[in-house]
């Protein structure tokens, strides 16, 4: 008996739950659909074929998806009886990464590929759209599918929140596949999960000349390096150990020859914090170190901070409901709240600030295979975790949306 089968009787036979059950029935649908997404994936603000997919497998169940934006797709599955509004939310972008997978369902198009389970995610909703009409007398009130764009370079969610869609909505609730993490095990932590992501952006404004001549040029690459190592020195000196923050450089970008000095460079770079107050000390800092730093040596600077998302971070309340759904449909044990929180970050956060919610993390690793890290070229999902999503997703919206009813 492998290890998948002993999770699976674990969960159907200690917990009684049929949602696994009715999710791995779905198992070929939602893997077929997979299977497209991943040899079809299109970068940010560009899933137009994917949104089209998206569309046309929702119509067949008897639905009327719209657009927000160009491609963010939405539908509603209403019960018909008053209650609570349950938003469950699935990104579906992919990445600018050379697949280096050997499989039937490789990427088609050259340099992009999905290499961090989107179109699982889009697989796993599709499959909850289906299970959720067939519970569709088992519940009150109204389930909102949201299939979003662009979650990679930060945006499509806040298109949504901007379109009102959340306006009415009581609860939110995402799954993101998790490298790393066996299949059937579910983890979700309460308090702060994941970071806010800040985009760091920095021109120095210097003046050219010869390189014999430094004395008629301002040397925009020797600014840029002071203020690198400057801001290298930041957070260990401002932000508690205890709670943690990134300011790192990704990028400097200047000169044209080996014999000029640069009248100008560019520097990109991020701020990760799990707090608002953490961030300013951050953002007050990178403003000031990089003007001071380029006035002193007879250069100028402009900064540009660009806020891409909030921290994820979990409220007791909703990660205790997902908790008690998860254990209904994998053993208690698999069901994992110790996690550490991670700098990664993900813009399901934002949706928090119009309605409570909890972020999950599903396993999609195997003993064998699959193991490779999110953004690899060769990273992969095992089938068998898009049941475990789908599962989780309907046991959840059964359980929300019956609660104290």
């Amino acid at each position: 008996m492998n290890n998948l089968s002993a999770k699976e009787n674990s969960a159907t036979s200690e917990n009684n739950s049929s949602s696994f059950i009715e999710a791995k029935n779905l198992l070929e649908y939602m893997w077929e659909q997979r299977c497209y997404f991943h040899s079809h994936p299109e970068l940010g603000l560009k899933e137009f074929e994917t949104c089209n997919r998206i569309e046309q497998e929702l119509k067949a169940l008897g639905l009327s998806p719209y657009r927000v934006g160009q491609t963010n797709v939405i539908a509603e599955i209403d019960s018909g009886r008053p209650g609570k509004t349950l938003f469950l939310r699935a990104d579906i972008d992919a990445l600018p990464v050379q697949e280096a997978n050997n499989v039937p369902y490789k990427s088609q198009n050259p340099g992009i590929m999905h290499a961090c389970g989107h179109d699982g995610h889009a697989a796993y909703l599709l499959g909850t759209a289906k299970l959720l009409l067939s519970h569709k007398a088992d519940f009150f009130g109204k389930v909102i599918l949201c299939f979003q764009a662009a979650e990679e370079i930060g945006k499509g969610a806040r298109q949504i929140i901007e379109a009102g869609v959340l306006d009415k909505v009581d609860r939110t609730f995402g799954i993101h596949f998790q490298a790393g993490m066996e299949v059937g095990k579910i983890g979700v932590k309460t308090g702060a999960d994941m970071a806010s992501c800040d985009r760091i952006k920095i021109k120095i404004h210097g003046k050219a000349a010869h390189i014999t001549r430094p004395q008629d040029g301002v040397d925009s690459v020797f600014i840029a390096s002071l203020i690198v190592a400057k801001l290298h020195t930041v957070v260990s000196r401002v932000i508690s150990p205890v709670e943690g923050a990134i300011l790192g450089i990704g990028s400097i970008h200047s000169g044209t020859t080996y014999n000029i000095i640069a009248g100008e460079a560019e520097i990109e770079g991020t701020i990760r914090t799990f707090s608002a107050d953490s961030w300013k000390k951050l953002a007050e800092k990178v403003e000031k170190i990089a003007k001071n730093t380029a006035e002193e040596f007879g250069g100028r600077a402009e900064v540009e901070i660009e806020d891409i998302c909030d921290p994820c971070t979990n409220p007791k309340e909703t990660a205790e409901e997902v908790v008690e759904s998860a254990k209904k449909i994998t053993a208690p044990e698999n069901v994992i709240t110790d996690l550490e929180k991670r700098f990664g970050s993900d813009n399901f956060a934002d949706y928090s600030r119009k309605a409570p919610g909890t972020y999950v993390h599903v396993g999609s690793s195997d003993n064998e295979k699959n193991n490779w890290p999110h953004h690899n070229e060769h990273f992969d999902l095992a089938k068998e975790s898009l049941a475990y999503a789908a599962a989780l997703a309907l046991q959840y919206s059964l359980d929300y949306l019956n609660k104290s009813l």
